[in-house]
C-alpha cells in the first residue's frame, strides 16, 4: 500500500511566510511569532518601522532558524532589471495577453465546469489551494530585442486564478523563460494583487488583460517581483525541471493540436536558474529505478501534490500505472532516509550550458531546508 507522506514545519514555513511577505503587506509580527513564538515581540510596532526595518528583521529571524542564506541571491531589485540580466539567455519577455492565452479547463466526472471548483473537480492544481476556472497558459517562442526568433528558447505564461468574488480578481500572472540548450531559466511572478491588469468573464472566470511590458518599466516593476531572501526558491516548486505539470496544467493544449501548452522536458533537459547561484539545484537520483528513466523526480514538488491527494500508483507510469510501485516505494524510502539509505541513491544536479550532470556530495554548499530528507510515513 503507498504510503503518503507529511509535510514537515519547515517545508511548510515558507509557504506560510510567502502570502505574508508577497500577497500581503508586510508584519514582521506575524511571521516572528510563526518562526520563534516562544520569545519576544519586537519593540517597534509594524506602524512605527520602515520598510527597510521590516525586511531587516524578517531576515535576520529567518537566517537564525535556517530557512534564510545569509550570503543572499544574486538578483537585481527590479523586476526591469532582471529582465535585462537575462535578456543574453533568453531574448526579452513575451507581452502577455490572457485574453489570446489559452483557458485551463476543469472538467467534473468528465463534464467541462466552471467556477471555484474547491477539490471536487477530476484535474484539480494539487496545490493545496481552491481549483477555480479560468486560468490561462500560453507558450512563446523567444524573441530577441530586435525581433529576431530565437528558437533555443521557450517562454511560457500562467494566469493563475484564485478568485472567490469575480468583482475582486484574486491570482498571479507568472513568466517563465527557458533555454532547451542552455538550460538557462528566469521566473517573474506578480504578486496576488492584480486587479490593476486582470478582469474575469462573469459566468466562466474566465481571465483577461494585458500584462504591463518592458516598454513601461515603472508599470512592469509595478506589475512583476523578482525572487527575494525572504521567499522561497523557486526551485522548491520548479525542482525536476523549469515546468510543473500535472493533470492541471496539462489540461491545456496548444488549439488545433493535442499537444500540452506546457513542454514536457526529459531527464537529459539541462537548467539552472539565472541569478539563482546559490539555491539548491539537487535531486535525488537511484540507480536502476525505473522512475528516473524518463524524467528527474522533484521530491518536494511530489510531496505537495502526494499531501493534496495525488497517488502516483494512480498515473505513473502513464501508460501502465502502479507497475512501478515498488520502484516508487525505494524513491520514498530514499526521501524518508536520505538517498544514501539504498542502493544506488544519490544526490544528482542537472546538467547546464553542455556540462553533463553531477554528483552532489555532502560538501554541496547550498543545502537548503526543502531538501532534507525529513518526511515521515503514515
Amino acid at each position: 500500500m503507498l504510503r503518503l507522506l507529511t509535510l514537515p514545519p519547515l517545508v511548510l514555513a515558507p509557504a506560510l511566510i510567502l502570502c505574508a511577505c508577497m500577497a500581503y503587506p508586510l508584519n514582521p509580527h506575524h511571521i516572528y511569532a510563526f518562526v520563534n513564538p516562544q520569545k519576544k515581540q519586537p519593540s517597534k510596532t509594524p506602524d512605527e518601522m520602515t520598510e527597510v526595518e521590516k525586511k531587516a528583521f524578517v531576515e535576520k529571524l529567518l537566517i537564525e532558524k535556517g530557512l534564510l542564506d545569509p550570503r543572499g541571491w544574486n538578483f537585481p531589485k527590479t523586476a526591469f532589471d532582471y529582465a535585462k540580466l537575462v535578456e543574453p539567455h533568453l531574448g526579452v519577455p513575451p507581452k502577455i495577453d490572457l485574453g489570446e492565452a489559452v483557458e485551463i479547463p476543469l472538467y467534473v466526472d468528465g463534464v467541462r465546469t466552471y467556477g471555484n471548483l474547491a477539490q471536487r473537480c477530476d484535474n484539480r492544481s494539487m496545490l493545496g489551494k481552491e481549483t477555480v476556472s479560468g486560468s490561462t497558459l500560453q507558450r512563446y517562442e523567444g524573441r530577441a530585442a530586435d525581433g529576431t526568433p530565437l528558437p533555443d528558447v521557450v517562454w511560457v505564461s500562467f494566469g493563475r486564478n484564485s478568485t472567490r468574488d469575480p468583482a475582486k480578481p484574486f491570482g498571479s500572472v507568472q513568466m517563465i523563460g527557458y533555454n532547451r540548450k542552455t538550460g538557462a531559466t528566469a521566473f517573474f511572478e506578480s504578486s496576488d494583487q492584480i486587479h490593476p491588469w486582470v478582469k474575469l468573464d462573469q459566468k466562466t472566470l474566465r481571465m483577461r488583460g494585458k500584462m504591463p511590458w518592458i516598454d513601461n518599466p515603472e508599470e512592469f516593476n509595478k506589475a512583476f517581483l523578482v525572487p527575494e531572501p525572504t521567499r522561497p526558491q523557486c526551485v522548491q516548486c520548479h525542482q525536476a525541471d523549469p515546468f510543473i505539470t500535472n493533470s492541471f496544467i496539462n489540461a491545456a493544449k496548444i488549439p488545433g493540436t493535442n499537444e500540452n501548452v506546457v513542454p514536457i522536458l526529459d531527464r537529459h533537459s539541462p537548467y539552472f536558474v539565472i541569478g539563482g547561484d546559490n539555491w539548491d539545484m539537487r535531486t535525488i537520483h537511484i540507480e536502476g529505478n525505473k522512475c528516473f528513466d524518463c524524467h528527474r523526480v522533484g521530491m518536494s514538488t511530489m510531496a505537495m501534490f502526494m499531501e493534496n491527494g495525488w497517488n502516483p500508483n494512480q498515473h505513473m507510469p502513464p501508460r501502465n500505472p502502479g507497475t512501478l510501485a515498488k520502484d516508487l516505494d525505494q524513491l520514498l524510502n530514499a526521501w524518508r532516509n536520505g538517498p544514501a539509505s539504498v542502493p544506488g541513491g544519490k544526490w544528482m544536479l542537472p546538467p547546464t550550458g553542455g556540462k553533463p550532470a553531477q554528483v552532489a556530495g555532502d560538501d554541496y554548499p547550498n543545502k537548503a531546508h526543502f531538501n532534507k530528507p525529513s518526511l515521515k510515513a503514515k
